[in-house]
């Protein structure tokens, strides 16, 4: 009986997490560029590793083929959700050679990946997670550092992107926690409970 339980106990408690791991507030990375969804399981696990915050993934290939950052943007709210601290659009801007747009105020971020695209899959990986590094930041109202080494550096061309680390400065990182605090996103402990792919 003691092991019935302890069996149901195990069994609620796992229920109870993936309810909540489901439900959290997160930062949702979205895919509409129909990158392949290894790579982006990749930017994923390297910005919720970097941010300490939950980072959840979206396929959305509704959001596809604009020529604009404005239309993309009213699309995504139509999607974005109150748990979707900030919404990171993965997207194709047809027409526009510009990486990266933010709107603050609605928690959104454009990358437009037809700049960025290589036939190294690797750099473009790279790319592709400096952006949301960037984009996570920057949804914060964050500032761009002079620090050489942080990820919101500015920077002119896609080889000075290539050349820019990919984290934050440690006081960066400090205030991207506080601000990631503000605004619902509750830290991860090490080797934390992930959350689940979204589905549509």
């Amino acid at each position: 009986m003691r092991q019935c339980f302890f069996l149901f106990s195990a069994v609620l408690l796992v229920s109870l997490e993936c309810s909540y791991a489901s439900q959290g507030n997160a930062i949702t990375i979205v895919n509409a560029a129909g990158v392949d969804a290894a790579l982006v399981e990749r930017v994923r696990s390297f910005a919720e590793e970097q941010l300490h915050v939950p980072v959840r993934t979206l396929e959305e290939p509704s959001l596809c083929g604009s020529d604009r950052f404005q239309t993309l943007e009213k699309t995504a709210l139509s999607i974005k959700t109150d748990a979707d601290v900030s919404f990171i659009v993965i997207a194709v801007v047809n027409g526009d050679d510009k990486h990266l747009e933010v709107y603050p105020v609605d928690g959104v971020a454009i990358i437009n990946t037809r700049p960025l695209s290589s036939d190294d899959s690797e750099v473009f990986v790279r790319r592709l997670e400096r952006l949301v590094m960037r984009a996570a930041a920057f949804v914060f109202e964050m500032p761009p550092t002079p620090d050489p080494f942080c990820v919101t550096r500015d920077y002119q061309s896609l080889a000075d992107l290539d050349r820019m680390g990919r984290n934050y400065s440690p006081p960066w990182m400090g205030r991207f926690a506080d601000e990631a605090k503000k605004r619902g996103l509750q830290p991860l402990q090490a080797g934390g409970l992930k959350l689940p792919k979204m589905e549509n």
